[in-house]
């Protein structure tokens, strides 16, 4: 596990960003097909997002990577200005490439997120998130720091990994150990929680995706030694993934669940 302190308080960063600089490494970034059934689950997401009314507004994502989604979104509302905070090199060269490469305006801010740049704070309508905010051990800390980007009447979507479903925390600890300790597991319970302890209202909630193994290939790709029976079984898994989808894209979406589900997110704005 790897903890580091955050600079002005005690909570705990469960990654480093030469950990995310090396995630990035070696990765092609095409742009974001939502016509592609093998990404499913990353087009609900688009489309949940966009129920928010992403039109006329200022944008930022926290940890935008290498700003797929956002180039996405860049390229559907024009009329909206986006953001980008991430404190990997690597993933804020990576976001500026691909703004370039696809034609659209992604302000890039290389930054930590509990030291923004003063001109970021209360500026936007829409801060969001994915699979960021359980890699910090105090969640409430963490929602205060993205609902200080928050102008008033703004919203906050945080999506992060469903680990509180036994089926992915069992099969993530047995692939990689070293890779479930760098999350937090939250329940959608202490999910919300910590939300309302950083003074957000939670307005809208759930679960998304009806399932997705492919949500496990940092466990699979962890430091631990895996048998060739564990890489066959999340081959197949995965598999068994890109089936459902296939049938989803076709017929209708399965029934999101707290068993199944990839992820769980939030839609909060501020108590005050």
């Amino acid at each position: 596990m790897n903890t580091e302190k955050n600079s002005g308080d005690l909570n705990a960063r469960l990654t480093s960003s030469a950990f995310w600089d090396s995630c990035y490494d070696g990765r092609v970034p095409a742009p974001f097909d939502d016509q592609n059934w093998r990404n499913y689950v990353s087009i609900q997401l688009t489309r949940l997002v966009e129920t928010l009314n992403l039109d006329q507004k200022e944008i930022c994502e926290v940890g935008g990577g290498d700003g797929e989604m956002l180039a996405y979104f860049a390229k559907r509302h024009p009329s909206s200005k986006f953001s980008v905070i991430d404190f990997s090199p690597a993933g804020c060269e990576l976001a500026r490439n691909r703004a370039s490469r696809e034609g659209v305006s992604l302000d890039v801010h290389q930054a930590d997120l509990f030291s923004p740049p003063k001109e970021l704070l209360e500026r936007f309508d829409l801060v969001i998130s994915h699979g960021v905010v359980e890699h910090f051990t105090d969640l409430a800390n963490t929602m205060s720091a993205k609902k200080s980007l928050l102008r008033d009447g703004g919203k906050i979507f945080t999506l992060i990994p469903n680990f509180a479903s036994p089926v992915y925390a069992f099969l993530c600890k047995h692939w990689s150990k070293t890779v479930y300790e760098d999350h937090v597991p939250h329940t959608m319970r202490s999910f919300l929680e910590g939300h309302k302890n950083a003074g957000l209202k939670p307005l809208n909630n759930g679960y998304l995706g009806s399932m997705e193994f492919g949500m496990l290939s940092m466990a699979m790709h962890g430091p631990e030694r895996k048998s060739s029976i564990d890489r066959q079984l999340y081959l197949w898994l995965t598999r068994l993934s890109k089936a459902v989808h296939l049938v989803e894209h076709k017929t209708v979406n399965l029934p999101a669940t707290g068993l199944l589900s990839p992820f769980m997110y939030v839609v909060s704005t501020k108590t005050t």
